[in-house]
């Protein structure tokens, strides 16, 4: 590990000696921006850690349309989560599965975007955008654990932008409760019935407990720097070169 911080921490995007790419991007803004946040006591932000919650990048969220049988062409892969907040367990089945704990009392996924809006479909259902996919399969998640939506403390869905991404209406669409709805819907009929159980018990309570928003780098990282004012100037300075590099 110490080869690789000498490697991050010698790196000069004047001369670089690897895409500047590989480092001031998305992955690795989310990971700054959750570990800072994970020991900071205030629990009114949309990304505070409430007790004994931790954080987890790239973990994988099971689907409710998995592959049925070899070729399936209505299903789909595990969705990858840029960040997620809670009581969750890593690795329990494959190594980067996302588990939520039977406990939990909160749950938080992250998507984090730079320049791009959020992808429009999967390759089998074209429609079936990132922020609908994200919160069915957060139902699907919650439904394996057994828990009740409504008992959770923090249940969301954050897209993490730049402000001027929010500001122009970028996710404002895909992020509307009815859009979302409106877009399982679409794929659970195509089900014809399979899976109207899981829509009408898993994924319609956790639409009714969920917070869906949109959030800026730019308010994250204040909130950080109110509690951690040394990092001010280092945060802002690699979101910067994030935003030059995107």
């Amino acid at each position: 590990m110490d080869l690789i911080s000498k490697l991050i921490s010698s790196f000069d995007p004047a001369q670089p000696n690897f895409r500047p790419t590989e480092l001031y991007n998305e992955s690795w803004l989310i990971k700054i921006i959750l570990n800072q946040a994970s020991d900071i006591e205030d629990q009114d932000f949309i990304l505070s850690f409430l007790p004994n919650s931790t954080w987890f990048s790239e973990g994988l969220l099971p689907t409710a349309f998995k592959e049925r049988y070899r070729g399936d062409k209505l299903s789909e892969s595990r969705t990858n989560a840029d960040g997620v907040i809670g009581h969750i367990q890593i690795g329990q089945k494959g190594k980067a599965d996302l588990d939520l704990d039977g406990q939990a009392l909160q749950f938080t996924v992250v998507e984090a975007k730079i320049g791009a809006p959020l992808s429009k479909g999967t390759s089998n259902a074209k429609y079936f955008d990132q922020a609908a996919r994200n919160v069915a399969c957060m139902a699907e998640v919650i439904a394996r654990a057994s828990v009740d939506p409504s008992s959770l403390n923090r249940l969301d869905f954050v897209v993490l932008a730049p402000q001027y991404s929010i500001d122009k209406g970028t996710f404002a669409e895909e992020l509307e409760l009815e859009s979302i709805q409106t877009k399982v819907k679409k794929r659970v009929n195509a089900y014809e019935g399979d899976l109207d159980d899981w829509y009408f018990n898993r994924f319609e309570p956790t639409l009714k407990s969920i917070n869906i928003q949109s959030l800026s780098w730019e308010s994250a990282i204040r909130w950080i720097s109110k509690y951690k004012p040394e990092l001010n100037e280092e945060l802002h300075s690699f979101y910067d070169l994030c935003l030059k590099y995107k």
